[in-house]
């Protein structure tokens, strides 16, 4: 006698079959089946495999019946329903080499139609026998009617089914044609003990026994685990470990420099120990100070950099690579410390390090300025190896490094060939800074220009211009009279995107003739050139040059062409497309479909795009090379 267990599939639609228990253990009975218990479930594919398995694995039951499973005339309801547990059941077929290339299949069949054309299905595996049967209210009969007609039916199906398919089971070869009905005989299909855990190397790394499609499915999980391992690493590095380094080896260096002041010694003296610092590195040429910020650097100085070849740009102050970089000083300010405009630059990082605090006087996305903190932040100190100085802010601005933009200002210009061109290049800076600022400039003076990346435009600058405090004078500024600038000076981009029309900035001499100008207080009368022109700097495989000749014209450098990678790949990690896109053009999309992952037993895959969620990449105008890949989408079959 069959030892039957009888699932009871809840719906909206349908009520629970145990109210009929005796009605059906009856019509069980009259059929050679004892029914041993009625289990009620959703229609979840998964609740129903783990259920059924679970009576398999201790070999409790000799028969399943499945009321109310079905909720559709044809078969849609079966497959949805049964999927899972049929998978199952077919991957736990155990083969040898007689059935190398072939795939298992469960022969399912159909009880026709049970009532109102609603029909049930059977199948067996390993001798146990499987019912699955439609909605009792749908058929229009009685459960125990139901149960009575379908249990006849699979009897003759069973009894067919019996000599060709012992254990219910089918085999298949690639071209979907059934194998010699031999081999479908003498098959393990037990499920005597749950699976061993087959622990991470079985789980995930492709094995010579395994299917095509399970290598497949394990190189997709490897390919994520990797992605996910690298994106974590990359992660922790940039939010972790390296702001850790970064603050470490920045507090070494502050130690050193501020030991002579911090051991009692008399403090008349400079305010960093320059010999130490000389002796941890002779390029340091400088400190650099904005209070209340963590602007507190030393500031580096290669000479043998050039546009191409800029040597603290990823490294710090002990020459070791960092993203981080240092504070150093632009090869355009050919003279270093002395140049007339001693030009630095630093990188704005999110951990707020280097020169990210100078975005506080115009912060992210602002093209204002906070006169407030400024007017809390006038000065900067800037001392070198030659003394201590006090540099008050001139200006501050926002402008552009791209030709393209517009109207070109060349702020990173160290010498010049005439007071007169000094003195328009300091016009330039004060017409484009946010705030009128009470502090007066002449040809005698030497300015430093500090420079970070901000982000209104693509590749803009946030600029701050300070002049040196003059022999004698006190270094205090008397904000109150520091103002709002109502219309700085911007590249064309900015009238592109928010309107109005770019006013023609003159120069120096027709601001100084108009009587534009109340904050110069030279000479007047100055000689020379206007004419803005760029730093010559000496080449690093060569000797320095001579220093340029007054009045001399110097060439414009031509803006540097950058081009980034973009590689498409495929599922399995595979190029599909590559291009290299010049910096600030928009990255092409290919066209065609990459290869996607074949379909399974269960999922068809469909490529639905490419996943351009990648943080940190602008791909209207690209800033960064990159590899894209699909997204599919998974339909169950």
């Amino acid at each position: 006698m069959y030892q039957c267990e009888l699932f009871s599939v809840k719906t909206n639609n349908t009520e629970s079959v145990k109210s009929s228990e005796q009605e059906l253990s009856t019509t069980l009975a009259s059929f050679g089946a004892e029914l041993i218990g009625i289990t009620e479930l959703d229609p979840n594919p998964k609740k129903l495999t783990d259920a059924v398995t679970k009576f398999l694995r201790d070999n409790s039951r000799d028969m399943f019946v499945f009321m109310n499973a079905l909720d559709t005339a044809d078969n849609e309801g079966f497959r949805k329903l049964f999927y899972k547990l049929i998978g199952d059941l077919e991957s736990n077929v155990k083969t040898d080499d007689k059935h190398k290339g072939l795939n298992p299949k469960l022969k399912v069949s159909s009880l026709g139609d049970l009532g109102n054309n609603c029909k049930g299905y059977c199948f067996s595996y390993g001798g146990k026998r499987f019912l699955a049967l439609p909605g009792v209210s749908a058929t229009g009969k009685s459960a125990s009617s139901l149960l009575s007609e379908a249990l006849s039916g699979s009897e003759a199906v069973f009894a067919r089914n019996a000599e060709k398919y012992p254990e219910g089971i089918a085999f298949y070869d690639k071209k979907g044609a059934e194998a010699d009905p031999a081999l479908n005989r003498d098959l393990d299909v037990s499920f005597a003990s749950a699976p061993k855990k087959q622990g991470f190397f079985k789980s995930f790394i492709p094995l010579k026994e395994d299917s095509k499609k399970m290598k497949i499915r394990k190189i997709i999980v490897l390919v994520a685990i990797v992605a996910f391992i690298g994106a974590l690493i990359y992660v922790l590095e940039f939010f972790v470990f390296g702001p850790m380094r970064n603050n470490a080896v920045t507090s070494e260096i502050q130690e050193i420099a501020y030991s002579k002041s911090d051991s009692g010694d008399d403090n008349s003296g400079p305010e960093q120990d320059w010999d130490a610092l000389k002796e941890i590195n002779d390029e340091i040429v400088g400190w650099i100070t904005i209070p209340d910020t963590v602007i507190d650097y030393p500031v580096l100085y290669h000479e043998g950099d050039d546009r191409y070849n800029q040597y603290y740009l990823k490294r710090n102050y002990k020459k070791e690579s960092s993203e981080y970089g240092s504070i150093f000083v632009d090869y355009r300010s050919t003279d270093g410390t002395s140049s007339r405009n001693v030009i630095m630059h630093g990188h704005d990082m999110n951990d707020g390090s280097m020169f990210a605090g100078m975005l506080k006087y115009s912060p992210k996305g602002d093209l204002k300025g906070d006169l407030e903190y400024y007017q809390e932040h006038p000065v900067i100190t800037f001392n070198t190896p030659d003394g201590d100085a006090k540099y008050k802010i001139i200006s501050v601005y926002k402008t552009s490094t791209r030709y393209e933009h517009g109207e070109f200002f060349n702020y990173m210009q160290g010498e010049f060939n005439s007071d007169a061109e000094f003195m328009n290049f300091v016009y330039n800076s004060r017409i484009r800074s946010f705030f009128n600022i009470p502090v007066t400039c002449n040809e005698d003076d030497q300015i430093i220009t500090l420079s970070t990346c901000c982000y209104e435009f693509y590749q803009w600058r946030c600029v701050i211009v300070a002049r040196k405090v003059r022999p004698g004078e006190d270094e205090n500024v008397d904000v109150n009279l520091a103002t709002r600038n109502s219309s700085p000076l911007f590249p064309d981009v900015y009238y592109g995107r928010y309107g109005g029309e770019r006013p023609d900035p003159g120069t120096f001499k027709s601001a100084m003739k108009d009587g534009d100008i109340d904050w110069y207080d030279g000479k007047g009368n100055l000689e020379g050139s206007e004419d803005l022109t760029a730093t010559l700097a000496s080449n690093p495989t060569e000797p320095p040059t001579e220093a340029p000749k007054k009045n001399a014209p110097k060439p414009t450098e031509p803006p540097v062409v950058t081009y980034y990678p973009v590689t498409y790949r495929n599922y399995d990690g595979s190029q599909y497309a590559a291009y290299n896109v010049k910096e600030g053009d928009p990255v092409p999309v290919p066209d065609g479909t990459p290869g996607i992952p074949p379909d399974d037993e269960y999922y068809t895959y469909t490529f639905t795009g490419w996943n351009r969620d990648v943080d940190g990449v602008d791909f209207d105008h690209l800033n960064v090379g990159v590899e894209l890949y699909p997204k599919f989408e998974a339909t169950e079959k």
